[in-house]
């Protein structure tokens, strides 16, 4: 049911924590933070499909750390892959559905809900040298200029952080994908059998890489279907069309990539996130991705001062609720009010 993965025997959690939480379409991975450090305690990940409530998994999560610890809980701050704007959370890729107003009301304690990448856009500010795998390190303007962060996992998503210290939302996932090559056509036409509009997430998701599999296999004519974890495999074992595959993920990623740095402006940096891409490893064509996401025309040299990096901090959506988590305190304790 759950892993559990990191945990401090001699943490002092006398001064409260704060419970966060990262949801996603497969795992929902919690952990313990305090107001003062910036260390994650006790994370544990748990599988949605465990479970028939979110809050099922989180009274699990919480009943396991009380039996070590019983500090005070100051908030719960969730990362979801869903839209927020509304009181009722219905996540994306997966059944659960929730109230932020019924959850505060059954927690007695602030409920803070974000958007998964608003939360891993929040951790950047986090990010040290050791915390990320540079693609390209170009002179890019931190601090004052635009930084966005994107990737694959079950779904895909992407948000962007001001220089202001600002989150811009956005479901770059949802927007329609646009060929440019006539091999991505093809593959367009064959998917376009199986679904009447092709999102990027239909391709660059883990669902998406069992999409491409398909649809490259349609091309060859010989049709046959593949999960994301078995088209890797097969890539390792030198497959021509679990190969074939990755490489057209690869070149589409960076395509996607360098459209969305163009319409944020990111030239703080973009910064490549998901699970995907670890389970890709060294099958990731790092350079294909460079190559298509600076291929924008007139703008190629605009997108060759972009730094881009992958981020290879454990956990960056939990970092991410945790310093929100952290700021709202702050600034809820010194108004004086918490809700």
């Amino acid at each position: 049911m759950s892993q559990q993965l990191a945990q401090t025997k001699d943490w002092d959690p006398s001064n409260g924590w704060h419970v966060v939480a990262d949801i996603g379409g497969t795992n929902a991975r919690f952990a313990l933070a305090t107001q003062t450090e910036a260390s994650l305690q006790c994370v544990q990940v748990f599988r949605c499909a465990d479970f028939v409530r979110f809050e099922d998994a989180l009274a699990a999560y919480l009943q396991g750390v009380r039996g070590q610890h019983a500090p005070q809980v100051l908030s719960v701050c969730l990362a979801v892959a869903a839209a927020v704007h509304k009181d009722v959370i219905t996540l994306t890729n997966h059944p659960w559905q929730f109230s932020r107003r019924a959850l505060q009301a059954e927690q007695g304690v602030p409920v803070h809900v974000l958007n998964d990448f608003t939360a891993q856009a929040l951790c950047l500010p986090l990010l040290g040298d050791a915390d990320v795998l540079w693609l390209r390190r170009a002179a890019g303007r931190p601090g004052t200029a635009a930084c966005t962060i994107a990737g694959p996992g079950t779904g895909f998503g992407g948000a962007t952080l001001t220089p202001a210290g600002e989150v811009i939302e956005s479901e770059p996932g949802h927007c329609s994908f646009a060929p440019v090559t006539e091999h991505e056509l093809r593959l367009l036409q064959a998917l376009w059998r199986r679904y009447p509009r092709i999102g990027v997430e239909q391709l660059l998701s883990g669902p998406g890489l069992a999409n491409l599999y398909w649809a490259n296999a349609v091309v060859r004519g010989t049709p046959r279907e593949l999960e994301a974890a078995a088209i890797v495999a097969a890539a390792q074992q030198g497959d021509a069309l679990a190969l074939q595959t990755l490489r057209d993920f690869s070149g589409i990623l960076g395509s996607v990539c360098g459209d969305i740095a163009l319409s944020m402006g990111s030239l703080g940096g973009f910064y490549l996130s998901g699970g995907v891409l670890e389970k890709m490893g060294a099958l990731f064509d790092q350079t294909l991705f460079m190559i298509r996401f600076v291929d924008k025309g007139a703008f190629q040299g605009w997108c060759s001062e972009v730094p881009v990096a992958r981020v290879t901090l454990a956990w960056p959506g939990l970092h991410g609720c945790a310093r929100h988590a952290r700021l709202q305190w702050h600034s809820h304790t010194a108004s004086g009010t918490l809700s």
